[in-house]
């Protein structure tokens, strides 16, 4: 999703978002004021006004924006990828690459979600919905192709926590590279999926 262009003042308008993803993340949400945004993005809170309606609306913003760029790529892998183990691990690479990369906003997407009032907590979810539904049919069809097992929405729950909550540990300072991150865990999760004799004989080779 390409941002920063179009709209009078988009640039400072992403530059306010940055800044208030941090803060949010940091801090929380409700700890956080509109003169203190002001005060950190330099422009106090009149000018702020200019720019944004609200703190929620900045808030809806950070929650809609990033999870609506996964829903995108995911969807397009979906399209790309015919294969369910390939196509599982590109997601789990997409989505471990952007929270490397924007760690703060996807803290805030993942965390703070609850804040949100009405439509615009509805509109947000029905976009993570459209995301989980991405792995959920990698899943079962790769069932259905009988290299994975038998679909579970337990297990899908448990794998898409193991990528998402990397929000908690990951590091910018971090040697280990996204993409390095991105295959452990893809191998962990095709470990959980793959039939418990494929998986032996996997591991006894």
């Amino acid at each position: 999703m390409t941002r920063g262009s179009g709209r009078p003042g988009a640039g400072r308008r992403d530059a306010i978002l940055k800044v208030a993803a941090r803060l949010f993340a940091e801090r929380g949400y409700h700890a956080i004021g509109m003169a203190e945004l002001g005060e950190a993005t330099g422009l106090g809170r009149g000018t702020l006004y200019h720019y944004i309606k609200s703190k929620e609306d900045l808030l809806h913003d950070i929650a809609r924006e990033y999870i609506a760029d996964l829903v995108e790529a995911a969807e397009r892998t979906l399209q790309d990828e015919a294969e369910p183990a390939a196509r599982l691990r590109m997601l789990g690479r997409e989505l471990i690459e952007k929270i490397a990369s924007h760690q703060a906003e996807l803290t805030v997407c993942f965390r703070e979600l609850h804040s949100l009032s009405e439509p615009w907590r509805t509109e947000v979810l029905e976009l993570h919905r459209r995301y989980e539904a991405a792995w959920r049919d990698t899943m079962q069809e790769g069932a259905e192709a009988g290299v994975f097992r038998p679909y579970d929405p337990i297990v899908l729950k448990g794998v898409l926590g193991m990528y998402f909550y990397s929000y908690l540990w990951l590091r910018a300072e971090d040697s280990r590279a996204p993409v390095a991150i991105a295959d452990r865990l893809n191998d962990l999760a095709i470990r959980m999926l793959v039939p418990a004799i494929a998986a032996s004989s996997a591991g006894s080779r």
